[in-house]
């Protein structure tokens, strides 16, 4: 029984449920009150993927894009600690658990008392003796990581590192239960898992406009510019989407794939309050997120992720420009949970920037600078505190042709573009075809 579906928001999850649902026969419609779709993935740096974000790869397989990853080469995960040290995480084509085993075991990030505190974790938690506690997720991932036996150095020096690159966000606000759980889909579940690609093309290249391009051949209409103000509701339903122009839209189904904050306000007040489902909502929050992007006048032969420890940025990746010029190369340095950043000037932030890059990626001469740009994002990355598991919201909500979607909804995941692209396709699955 297909029929007419609303989705405001031409985010990435937006975007994904609208994929879905059109190839189950539906009518759809997407509201995006910007010029253009995407949202904060406009500004992004190229996606890090693992094997284990089997949404992500689903979208590429359908949109062509599987082939050309699988192409490219295995990046390398280097950590550059505060000693000046670089570590190298190798990814061993092992079965698991060997892979994880020997891994572990010459990983040279972590001194051989940590390695043997960790190793005899990881064989405790396989053979479930004792099972994993039940209040991880209320916990904080440092203070539970000490209990395990890492030193500070170890926790300071690689699972920081890993906790801001992986959930956004330093160990002293993560929590446990979400930071062993991604650690484990990401490195330990096998070979597979643990490889890392980062493609060398901007992520609207690689996936927005492939993606914008299917769903505009598909049929799916898309209303920019526009902006939603209201959704009206009528006993268990949603009855119509008011816009800014004061039309109203009306559909069998609607979706709300939108930052968190966007969602309360559309609302009426007797909803929110009514509905445990919408008050929680309230309790999460968001961290800020400065991201620089350095167009050099200097080649790069391979693909480089480099976690940075005590830096002013967190990661940085550095790849071939492959879409200017061949003799060039692009560096993206991101830093989480960085607030006085954000009230940095440009040239300063550029400053920085540079100041990080000949760290992390050391050169024989100083690259010529062609051009720069600063996106700041006050309120960008779900902040992944302990407790906050607990409210992020299921897709289907408390009505009956109402769903939300989003990377801060509940996936399982933490708020990354796999969380978001596996958000679009539930609620595209809740919608009966």
């Amino acid at each position: 029984m297909s029929g007419t579906v609303v989705i405001l928001g031409g985010g990435i999850a937006g975007l994904t449920a609208a994929l879905h649902l059109h190839a189950g026969g539906h009518t759809v419609t997407v509201i995006e009150q910007a010029a253009n779709i995407g949202g904060r993935l406009c500004h992004a740096p190229p996606p890090i993927l693992l094997e284990a974000h089997t949404a992500t790869w689903s979208l590429l397989h359908s949109l062509g894009k599987e082939a050309i990853t699988r192409r490219l080469r295995h990046t390398p995960l280097e950590f550059l600690q505060s000693t000046g040290a670089r570590i190298q995480f190798l990814h061993l084509p092992l079965p698991s658990p060997l892979n994880t085993l020997l891994g572990t075991t010459v990983f040279q990030g972590l001194s051989m008392r940590d390695r043997w505190h960790l190793l005899s974790f990881l064989e405790r938690t396989w053979e479930q003796d004792p099972p994993l506690p039940n209040d991880l997720d209320l916990r904080v991932a440092d203070e539970w990581l000490a209990s395990i036996g890492q030193s500070e150095s170890a926790r300071r020096g690689v699972w920081n590192c890993l906790a801001r690159l992986l959930l956004g966000a330093a160990l002293p606000q993560v929590s446990a239960g979400l930071f062993m759980r991604t650690l484990r889909r990401c490195f330990l579940t096998g070979a597979r898992a643990t490889k890392l690609i980062v493609p060398s093309l901007g992520i609207d290249s690689f996936l927005l406009a492939p993606l914008k391009a299917q769903l505009d051949t598909a049929g799916v209409t898309f209303k920019l510019n526009t902006t939603a103000t209201q959704l009206h509701f009528d006993r268990d339903r949603v009855v119509g989407v008011e816009l800014a122009d004061r039309t109203r839209l009306i559909a069998d189904w609607y979706i709300a794939a939108l930052p968190r904050r966007q969602v309360t306000p559309l609302l009426p007040e007797r909803v929110v309050t009514h509905y445990a489902y919408f008050q929680q909502l309230s309790r999460l929050s968001e961290s800020p997120l400065v991201i620089v992007r350095l167009h050099l006048d200097h080649p790069a032969e391979q693909t480089q992720l480099v976690l940075l420890e005590r830096r002013t940025f967190h990661w940085m990746i550095r790849h071939p420009d492959r879409e200017l010029h061949e003799q060039a190369s692009v560096v993206w340095a991101i830093a989480v949970e960085a607030p006085d950043l954000l009230a940095q000037t440009n040239e300063a932030i550029v400053r920085l920037t540079l100041d990080d890059m000949s760290a992390a990626f050391p050169t024989a001469s100083t690259p010529r600078l062609i051009t720069a740009d600063v996106i700041r994002q006050p309120q960008a990355c779900l902040t992944p505190k302990p407790g906050t598991q607990q409210c992020r919201p299921l897709p289907i909500s408390p009505f009956l042709n109402f769903f939300v979607a989003g990377d801060w909804t509940d996936t399982g995941w933490p708020a990354n573009l796999e969380s978001a692209i596996l958000s679009g396709q539930r609620c595209a699955e809740a919608i009966p075809a």
